[in-house]
């Protein structure tokens, strides 16, 4: 049987671009260099198409593990609903202790601002989302990309522009591409730990957990709050934080929901827009977080600020 079709190109086609190195890094106790990579979901046809926001996902695994393409297939939607949503990896503790990871954070969204060009990215509009450490990195690069200064105080926003100044924390932007900023227009965490301090108290009673804390966090009990700076989400929150949207459930038990509580109520006493939703008996990485009613809440905050 032969049928004839009269159809309408109406949903446009997405290509996967996988594995971008965006920045190679010291390896193998520094005498060598590896690769970092990044993947993107963006539209097929890129010539002369109009830019588009760019979603930067971080994904999770306890600082220890990392696997940039391994949540692809649940950012499809954001892709369809006009996102070039782009994947990063980084370095983990097995590698250099935290802030590496953000200082590599902070590499990729340099690199893409340099080739939203190539990319169909609007550069003005660049969100960062995250689960686990994943959302614990996001938090620390919407923070740390509003200014510089001593823990406290309240410092300017940078013009999260195609090209400005370098985000404001000059000592996490290393590397390449640093005509371009690291600020994002907003932030969406998924059960992230932000406050290293209450986790190594949580901690101190496991040997196992408490050295893998301080594996992680390089800050050692004893330390000045000063030196400690890089690794306090919470003493980097100002009045020119962008946005915040966070998800934690209810029934976390690796990361305690009080977690999130205290970085909303950071913010909001800043007079920073962030909202909490608590995921009633959902626990640590649960797929409820990746359902269509989480993932209209997240495109109604990407659409709401992507037009500013």
């Amino acid at each position: 049987m032969i049928q004839t079709l009269q159809l309408t190109a109406e949903k446009e086609c997405l290509a996967l671009i996988a594995d971008i190195t965006y920045k190679n890094e010291a390896s193998w106790f520094g005498e060598a260099e590896r690769p970092l990579k990044l993947s993107l979901l963006l539209p097929k046809h890129k010539e002369g198409h109009v830019k588009m926001p760019l979603l930067l996902w971080l994904c999770g695994g306890n600082f220890a593990q990392v696997d940039h393409n391994i949540w692809l297939p649940q950012m499809m939607p954001y892709a369809r609903a006009g996102y070039v949503v782009a994947s990063a990896e980084y370095r983990t503790v097995n590698e250099a202790p935290f802030p590496a990871a953000l200082v590599d954070v902070k590499a990729a969204i340099r690199y893409l601002r340099a080739h939203s060009d190539r990319y169909c990215i609007d550069p003005a509009h660049v969100f960062i989302m995250g689960e686990s450490a994943g959302g614990a990195l996001a938090v620390f690069a919407g923070l740390t990309g509003v200014g510089s200064g001593a823990p406290g105080e309240e410092t300017g926003h940078a013009d999260a522009c195609a090209e400005v100044p370098r985000a404001a924390n000059e000592s996490l932007d290393q590397g390449d591409c640093l005509e371009y900023s690291s600020a994002v227009t907003g932030v969406i965490d998924l059960y992230g730990p932000v406050d290293f301090a209450r986790d190594f108290e949580d901690m101190k009673g496991n040997p196992v957990k408490h050295g893998a804390y301080l594996q992680r966090a390089a800050a050692f009990p004893g330390e000045a709050r000063e030196q400690q700076y890089a690794h306090f989400a919470l003493d980097h929150v100002s009045k020119d934080a962008p946005p915040f949207l966070i998800f934690h459930g209810t029934a976390d038990k690796k990361v305690a929901p009080a977690h999130s509580e205290m970085l909303c109520e950071a913010l909001t006493a800043h007079g920073v827009p962030a909202d909490l939703y608590l995921v009633e008996g959902a626990a640590h990485g649960a797929d409820v977080f990746y359902q269509e009613e989480i993932t209209e809440i997240v495109l109604s905050f990407l659409d709401r600020y992507s037009r500013t």
